[in-house]
C-alpha cells in the first residue's frame, strides 16, 4: 500500500510539472461596437476609450486638472504587462503622468482616457473636434 502511494505521489509531481502552459495576462483593453463609429477600444469595463489631439501632437500628457474631472487617465499599475485583443495592431505602452497619478496607458504612443458621459458600453458622446474615440487597426492577416 505504501509503494502504491508514492507511485500516485510520484506520477501526480510529473504530471503537474507537464501541466498546461501559464495562463497570458489579462487584456488591458477590449474592443467594443458603436452604434456611430464601429469598433472602438474600450476599458475593462466596456468605456469607450479616446485620445486627445493636442497630447498626440505634443507626446506628452496635457489633460491635467480640471480636465481630468471628465476624462479619466487610463491607469495601470507599472509592473503590469499590457495586452491588446488578439489581432489588434498597435502597441500598448505607458507614460507617467505628471500630476502624480501614476502610469497611464497609450495606443501608438497616445494616452488613453474614458469620459464619464458615456453611460452605455462602447458609446462615444465624448467624441469633438479634438477628442477622438480610438478605432484599432487590425493586425495584417
Amino acid at each position: 500500500m505504501r509503494r502504491l502511494l508514492t507511485l500516485l505521489l510520484a506520477a501526480a509531481a510529473v504530471l503537474s510539472c507537464l501541466g498546461a502552459a501559464p495562463e497570458p495576462p489579462p487584456l488591458t483593453v477590449m474592443l467594443g461596437d458603436s452604434d456611430t463609429l464601429g469598433r472602438v477600444l474600450t476599458d475593462l469595463s466596456g468605456h469607450t476609450l479616446y485620445r486627445y489631439d493636442p497630447e498626440t501632437a505634443a507626446g506628452a500628457v496635457v489633460c491635467l486638472g480640471p480636465c481630468t474631472e471628465t476624462r479619466h487617465p487610463l491607469l495601470t499599475e507599472p509592473a503590469a504587462e499590457l495586452r491588446l485583443p488578439p489581432g489588434i495592431a498597435g502597441t500598448l505602452g505607458r507614460i507617467t503622468r505628471p500630476d502624480g497619478t501614476g502610469d497611464q496607458v497609450t495606443y501608438d504612443g497616445s494616452p488613453l482616457y474614458t469620459y464619464t458621459g458615456d453611460v452605455q458600453p462602447a458609446a462615444t458622446e465624448g467624441v469633438t473636434l479634438d477628442w477622438h474615440a480610438v478605432q484599432p487597426k487590425d493586425a495584417a492577416r
